[in-house]
């Protein structure tokens, strides 16, 4: 009788192990299941894998509420389900709990097959089992294509980027919706694959037209919530864009706000190690959910896409929510981009409050690559090249929704002026004035540099090298103009200069100026130095200078006001006081200090050097002007007249004096004078010495010896030489050698004699002299012939020079030594993308990465454009193994210079002097050991872990 139900029947336990004990024909055949085994090993002989994943906890929480309320029965309860075959059904399950005493409680249920799709995914059955079967049919007779919307610059209205999106064109079925086949797809868990193939193809697209030679945007694609269970999303995005050799920033992954919603670590993880790797990720339909700021709050986001529903009606309020948005996500240094641009009017909108870049009908629908190029080209749109993409970039998070009239400007280097933005306010400011937009383009673009045009200039260049806001004041026919202005990006010989303009005159500002200048009049005659202080900002402004006291000007060497503080405090304030000046001007800590202070001020005394070299005690005082989130302070600075009123210490010409010459020695000798103790270890040396190694303290040294530090190619030369001074006193004089000095080898000449006390010898004291620096300052800082000018480390023929010393220390005293050759993958791409001068920065960075891991006790050479050697002694082989590995993780994880994306690949080899296959050469000579270590590298040989990518 039960088999003759027209719907499925089954009984299972309702507690653990919840095993299923009978299923009618009916049941296997929904399941596509031939018997009951196969039916019970497809749910895993686990009841509740019925019913779906996505499904199963509201499923359980429905039945569990009906069973109290309805005598242990429920009814009407509806889920998707999985077939053996991947099919997805919907179905409607009754049951009613009964008691037993063999198998406990159970569940006696029907279920019953129904067409009724979840809300909002109305897909007929037929369909989703079409989409479920043709899949892998669809995917390799290329029935499933890419389709690319175009991302447009707001700035420029260059194209910018693309969107890849997945259309199914079956030539069964005619044209499938994506909301017909991704939420299939996305319940069957089968969305990786859909998602993996958009990937491919869109890096196959970009590798195609790189190769012939065609201009190429980047692209941005989806990733569902399900790809973070089904596959490691990293991973394969690594995999294909090795695959096709392209460079991380030409790849962007967007993810659903819904997906963040979850809160799952993994997904959490996983967005943390792709922008480690250097991509970006970007939050799609933002605002469309319910947890949109706690979103951004726990993720680390590149760029929002905002969902234009909030500009369907265009209403006021709408606007305002958008332009919040907009303002919030550039606090947060958040890219922004809005979807569903429909209108001129929206795109005029947008571009008003700043929004970074647009996508939408009115700019382009989605079509085939060649479709959506077409289009893009008939509207008389470029293609935005890689190496500006920073420059805009920068440029909208300037543009804000404000009362202040300010504009942005672009200079180039033939001295071209564009004014790329300027809001409402700006042109209404210069209009008052009698100027419109283009006569200050004009004005501005002036070969005779005079007046005013001269001196904007001139603080267009001070904010370059301070990094900083610069003002000034002029007057133009009769009115006071306060001009604020910073360059807030430099490259590819362009200048972004952020502008403000106040016409004071005209202003309530203006009209309080006199009588601020009256109050300060008083302030002015009592200090010789008063600054304000911007905290937050890191900025700072002189009100005030005395000529006769003032320090030299600070601007064209430091940038911001904790950068000036350590300034001052190496190169002005007198040794014993600076741990007190530091502490004093202590950013963190200043405004809470002032506050908790009885008379709303701070004061302290420090020796300060003047111009003529004297140390003069000077009295700082620091009081709070404002408050709040962004506080600002007053700094005056005076000379102080009684000095004898100061805690200075006196110093008489008995017993202090050997010391205080002793101290003045180490401090301020130009010689790199050591001292040792009988062991050979270093006690002290002076502050010339560890400048020359970029020690911080002598505590790097003290203890150790030559040895433990490792930076003498011959170690035997200088041991023995020590030795020989210790034990029998003599002095040595003019010895020659060579030594690493912060990665780079330096020949050195060494004096060292014994130091004695009572009589007896307790130690050696020495000096040597830098024979490449001495060759430098000869030849007016002219690099030395072995050295790279542009990372000043060694050449390829100071690489060799050394190379033939460290084989020669090893032939004849059997010192071990390594060599590991680093090649770069990524040359030719970015040399087509970037400016020379990005790539001197770029291998300037790879050379300081280089220093950080090995310089203190490597020789470092560039031997090519991106190529890296390394020469280390070493005591166990896999020291050098660990070095290389570290190098190679730092290098590659160098994913921006000055803001610019780069994406880098490098591989190394590494050969030891004792290397089995040098062993059996007929020549066992450096050239060959070299030879060697270039034959590994190009064979793939160890430490080869990638080798693509640009």
């Amino acid at each position: 009788m039960i088999e003759n139900l027209p719907c499925g029947f089954f009984i299972a336990q309702a507690q653990e192990p919840y095993r299923l004990l009978y299923a009618n024909d009916e049941m296997l055949r929904l399941f596509d299941c031939r018997d009951f085994g196969e039916f019970c090993r497809h749910i895993e002989q686990d009841v509740r894998n019925i019913i779906s994943v996505n499904d199963r906890t509201r499923v359980e929480r429905e039945i569990d509420h009906e069973i109290q309320a309805k005598n242990d029965r429920f009814e009407h309860v509806r889920s998707h389900l999985f077939t053996r075959e991947s099919r997805i059904r919907y179905a409607d399950i009754s049951g009613h709990l009964v008691g037993t005493e063999e198998f406990g409680p159970v569940f006696y249920c029907t279920l019953q097959e129904i067409d009724i799709p979840q809300p909002g995914q109305m897909v007929d059955r037929d369909i989703r089992d079409y989409v479920v079967g043709h899949l892998d049919e669809a995917v390799a007779n290329r029935w499933i294509q890419v389709y690319y919307q175009p991302v447009i610059r707001t700035l420029t209205g260059e194209l910018c980027g693309m969107e890849a999106l997945a259309r199914w064109v079956d030539p069964h079925v005619g044209f499938l919706s994506p909301a017909a086949f991704i939420p299939v797809l996305e319940q069957v868990r089968l969305i990786y694959r859909l998602d993996s193939f958009v990937l491919e193809e869109a890096c196959r697209m970009m590798r195609q037209r790189f190769d012939e030679g065609l201009s190429v945007t980047p692209v941005s694609v989806n990733l569902s919530r399900c790809d973070f269970d089904l596959m490691d999303v990293c991973q394969v995005i690594e995999q294909i864009r090795q695959r096709y050799s392209l460079p991380r920033d030409f790849l962007h992954v967007e993810i659903t706000e819904s997906t963040l919603g979850q809160d799952s670590a993994a997904v959490h993880q996983t967005i943390d190690r792709l922008r480690e790797k250097g991509y970006e990720v970007w939050l799609d339909d933002f605002g469309s959910g319910y947890s949109s700021l706690n979103i951004l709050k726990d993720y680390n986001i590149d760029l929002i896409k905002l969902d234009m529903g909030f500009l369907r009606s265009f209403t006021v309020e709408s606007r305002s929510i958008v332009t919040a948005v907009i303002a919030m996500a550039k606090e947060l240094g958040i890219k922004t981009l809005a979807e569903g641009v429909e209108t001129k009017e929206h795109a005029d909108f947008l571009a008003s409050i700043g929004c970074g870049r647009q996508q939408g009908y009115f700019y382009g629908k989605p079509q085939p690559i060649g479709g959506t190029l077409t289009h893009i080209e008939s509207e008389g749109r470029g293609v935005e090249p890689r190496k500006w993409c920073h420059y805009y970039d920068v440029a909208s998070m300037f543009i804000r929704q404000t009362d202040r009239a300010y504009a942005l400007f672009d200079r180039s280097e033939d001295g071209h002026v564009h004014c790329l933005y300027a809001n409402k306010t700006y042109g209404e400011q210069i209009h008052e004035l009698g100027y419109q937009l283009q006569d200050i383009e004009k004005n501005l673009k002036r070969q005779e540099k005079e007046g005013i045009v001269r001196t904007f200039w001139a603080y267009v260049d001070r904010s370059r090298k301070s990094g900083q806001m610069e003002t000034y004041f002029y007057v133009d026919g009769g009115d006071y103009v306060n001009i604020a202005l910073q360059v807030v990006c430099e490259m590819n010989q362009h200048l972004l200069i952020y502008v403000e303009i106040q016409n004071l005159s005209q202003s309530d500002a203006g009209r309080r100026q006199s009588k601020l200048d009256e109050n300060l009049r008083y302030l002015y005659a009592m200090f010789e130095d008063v600054y304000l202080i911007h905290i937050r900002q890191d900025r700072m402004e002189r009100l005030y200078a005395h000529t006769s006291f003032s320090l030299p000007s600070l601007k064209e060497k430091t940038q911001g006001f904790r950068q000036t503080v350590r300034y001052i405090a190496q190169n002005y304030v007198y040794e014993d006081d600076r741990e007190r000046y530091l502490a004093f001007f202590d950013v963190d800590t200043i405004v809470g200090r002032i506050r908790q202070s009885a008379s709303a001020r701070i004061s302290c005394r420090f020796r300060i050097r003047d111009r003529h070299g004297n140390y003069n005690w000077r009295e700082c005082a620091v009081v709070l002007l404002s408050n709040g989130q962004d506080p600002a302070v007053m700094m005056a600075a005076r000379m102080v007249e009684q000095r004898a009123a100061l805690p200075e210490t006196q110093h008489t010409a008995g017993s202090g004096l050997p010391e205080l010459l002793w101290r003045n020695f180490c401090r301020n000798t130009p010689f790199c004078y050591f001292w040792k103790d009988r062991q050979r270890r270093f006690l002290g040396a002076t502050k010339a010495f560890l400048k020359h190694y970029g020690f911080e303290s002598e505590q790097v040294i003290i203890g150790k010896t030559d040895e433990d530090l490792n930076w003498h190619v011959d170690n035997d030369l200088y041991r023995l030489d020590e030795i020989d001074v210790l034990r029998t006193g003599r002095v040595v004089e003019n010895v020659p050698g060579e030594c690493v000095v912060k990665g780079g080898l330096h020949h050195i000449t060494c004096y060292k004699w014994p130091l004695y006390q009572g009589g007896q010898i307790i130690g050696l004291l020495g000096v040597f002299f830098d024979a490449d620096d001495m060759y430098r300052g000869f030849g007016q800082d002219r690099p030395s012939p072995y050295e790279d000018p542009v990372t000043r480390l060694r050449n390829r023929q100071g690489f060799l020079g050394a190379l033939l010393s460290y084989h020669e220390a090893y032939t004849v005293q059997h010192q071990p030594f390594s060599l590991i050759l680093l090649e770069s993958r990524s040359d030719d791409l970015l040399k087509e993308s970037y400016e020379p001068m990005l790539l001197r920065a770029l291998v300037c960075e790879e050379a300081r990465c280089l220093r950080e891991i090995a310089g203190k006790d490597s020789v470092i050479a560039r031997i090519k454009e991106f190529d890296f050697a390394i020469l280390r002694r070493e005591n166990q082989p896999q020291e050098s193994e660990r070095m290389a590995r570290r190098i190679q993780e730092k290098l590659q994880g160098i994913h921006q210079v000055g803001g610019t994306p780069v994406t880098i690949t490098f591989r190394y080899s590494v050969v030891h002097a004792d290397d089995p296959d040098i062993r059996k050469a007929v020549r066992r000579n450096a050239t060959h050991l070299y030879r060697l270590a270039m034959r590994r590298l190009h064979s793939g040989g160890p430490g080869t872990k990638e080798t693509n990518g640009k």
